[in-house]
């Protein structure tokens, strides 16, 4: 009697424990369809502004500020808003925000509520203005985020994304890839790329492109010279712990 009821309770617990898993599972990919569809809203937003070309040019409309209009109501909601990145052919289209540390974003959305998925935001020491930003995102199983970031290591892939459109309040900008990397945070040969988020000083900056051409798994065949705009993408790699892959792409000239 008394091993009947023991084995009474184990079932009720093991059917307590699948139902809350069931529960966190379902709530987690709720959360994911929303901050989806929330993403999704926010670029037909920014579109319905945009006039492109045959050639795929953009028509400049300007607001009074100088800011770029498409981008302008999206800034009133959210002074957080500091660009717009786009990957074609990818899910990699979404703006990208700037708090005052690291973390704010890492589980809120553009509204600044909590998603799990987080927003791409540029690092917190980036100075509009500097030679180099840093753009962090987290690698999503469900795909969307950074996840085609990882991608970057396959050589096919990589041939043809070759370009990267980066904009800021005031400009549009197409970078071209020049490294593709991994390194693991905390590992006696890590390479701190993360420190590079500030570049102001020409020996910062060939210091940094040397690391980045030297670590990268492509051979680019492309490269930056001081006076030069670079764009740093990082997010998680799934093949050790404290793993990132790293893209580093430069402003291709006017």
């Amino acid at each position: 009697m008394i091993v009947k009821k023991a084995v009474t309770v184990i079932q009720v617990l093991l059917i307590l424990v699948f139902i809350g898993c069931a529960v966190y599972v379902g709530k987690y990919f709720y959360d994911l369809h929303v901050a989806g569809s929330e993403f999704e809203a926010l670029r037909r937003e920014v579109r319905s502004q945009e006039t492109v070309d045959a050639s795929g040019n953009y028509e400049e409309k300007y607001a009074d500020n100088g800011m770029l209009l498409s981008y302008y109501d999206l800034y009133n909601k959210n002074n957080d808003l500091c660009g717009w990145l786009r990957i074609k052919d990818t899910v990699i289209d979404y703006p990208v925000v700037q708090a005052k540390d690291n973390d704010y974003y890492l589980h809120r959305n553009f509204d600044k509520s909590y998603s799990y998925s987080g927003i791409p935001f540029l690092d917190c020491e980036c100075k509009p203005t500097a030679s180099g930003l840093i753009i962090y995102a987290h690698n999503m199983k469900d795909g969307s985020m950074f996840s085609a970031i990882s991608k970057y290591e396959n050589e096919d892939f990589y041939k043809s994304h070759r370009k990267i459109n980066y904009d800021t309040l005031y400009e549009h900008g197409e970078y071209e890839i020049i490294s593709v990397f991994r390194t693991t945070v905390g590992k006696k040969d890590e390479f701190k790329y993360y420190q590079y988020a500030d570049i102001e000083t020409e020996q910062d900056f060939n210091e940094y492109v040397s690391a980045v051409k030297r670590l990268s798994v492509h051979d680019t065949g492309i490269s930056a010279n001081w006076g030069d705009k670079l764009l740093t993408l990082s997010t998680c790699a799934y093949h050790t712990s404290n793993e990132r892959l790293v893209v580093v792409a430069v402003k291709k000239s006017e």
